[in-house]
């Protein structure tokens, strides 16, 4: 019995391996970076402007070690493009980062046209009656460039590695890669994506079946397998996958472990303009505009990946691949799976702790 134990743990250690923050490289598995906070860390924030995006970028602006270098909206996902960008502007008015340059996408992804139900778009669209109260602007300044443009000049450009943060489908990233292929893709430090599900449920079925308003047929109501920001723009998704550029993802086989909870906002104590709206969103998004099921946490949860807030995680390298074939009846498009060969392996972060998220979290919005 010993000896198995004992096996089972050299097994276990193989093939997982702890990540701590604040190291510089994992011994045993170079594929994950990590930079100590001696400078800042240049993060582009590739976003659908939802509810977690929206939490994602107010911790970033808590973090004095990260640097926005710039947003890129996307359409393809929870907010109607136009809104979105009116949200990551008026974010950056209230964190006084009107210097970091906000650039929209498209809604129209590279194959098929998924899109979130239109309601629930518009619940986004005005971060659920909250962006009102925030006083934007009459006259943003939006950056003219195309999302997929801004991203590949900052690339070259920057002088340090930059890191890039997908908080929606990867419409923008797989046009950068198309449409600029001249972009200095070495630095890019490393690109940290929440999406995916690999060993669990995905969540697109639920989503569609969880109120009839948000019902829009079979292509959604069967697909059980893949997650919103694959299942959006799978070609996009497959294009990163294909390409060189590392890429960690924290799909929702880590994310089910966070599940977003009320208990969060008895955690939230300072007072000041982005502390308060993370509140408003947390009491929101658990009282009056819930999903009606149990909803992760999500981008956060990567956003905390990226940046190194999370002390400690499980995560396994794979090849993966993604379903592109679209069907009525058990639809699996947007799925990804493993496979046994690729362009390089994948990140995939897959053991988390609720209990150090949620003490990072806080800690860092009450900061």
């Amino acid at each position: 019995m010993k000896i198995k134990l004992l096996v089972s743990i050299l097994f276990a250690c193989l093939c997982y391996s702890p990540v701590l923050a604040g190291s510089e490289t994992i011994q045993s598995d170079p594929g994950i970076k990590h930079q100590m906070p001696q400078q800042k860390q240049k993060v582009i924030i590739d976003t659908d402007m939802g509810w977690d995006d929206t939490l994602s970028i107010l911790y970033l602006m808590k973090r004095p070690d990260i640097e926005i270098a710039g947003i890129a909206v996307t359409g393809c996902g929870e907010t109607n493009l136009r809104w979105g960008k009116i949200i990551a502007r008026t974010l950056m008015e209230l964190g006084d980062k009107m210097d970091v340059p906000v650039s929209s996408g498209t809604e129209t992804p590279l194959k098929y046209n998924h899109v979130f139900p239109q309601p629930f778009r518009s619940d986004m669209n005005d971060l659920m009656g909250l962006l009102g109260g925030l006083n934007p602007e009459k006259h943003m300044q939006f950056d003219s460039r195309p999302a997929w443009t801004l991203i590949s000049d900052i690339l070259n450009q920057t002088r340090e590695p930059v890191t890039i943060l997908c908080l929606g489908g990867f419409t923008n990233m797989a046009k950068m890669l198309r449409k600029h292929p001249e972009t200095d893709l070495s630095m890019i430090n490393g690109i940290y994506a929440m999406a995916g599900a690999i060993f669990v449920d995905g969540n697109v079925a639920s989503l569609n079946n969880a109120r009839p308003e948000w019902n829009q047929g079979p292509i959604y109501s069967s697909n059980y397998r893949a997650e919103w920001n694959i299942f959006v723009d799978p070609l996009a998704a497959k294009t990163v996958f294909d390409s060189s550029v590392p890429l960690t993802l924290i799909p929702l086989d880590a994310c089910d472990y966070v599940m977003l909870s009320p208990k969060y906002i008895n955690e939230i104590s300072e007072k000041g303009p982005i502390s308060s709206l993370v509140k408003k969103i947390l009491q929101k998004k658990t009282g009056s505009h819930n999903e009606g099921i149990p909803v992760p946490i999500f981008d956060p949860l990567a956003t905390m990946v990226m940046a190194n807030g999370l002390q400690q995680y499980e995560y396994a390298r794979m090849y993966l691949g993604v379903d592109l074939k679209q069907s009525r009846k058990k639809n699996t498009c947007g799925n990804i799976y493993y496979t046994e060969n690729g362009t390089r392996k994948i990140n995939v972060v897959q053991g988390v702790s609720n209990y150090l998220f949620s003490k990072d979290f806080a800690r860092t919005i009450n900061n």
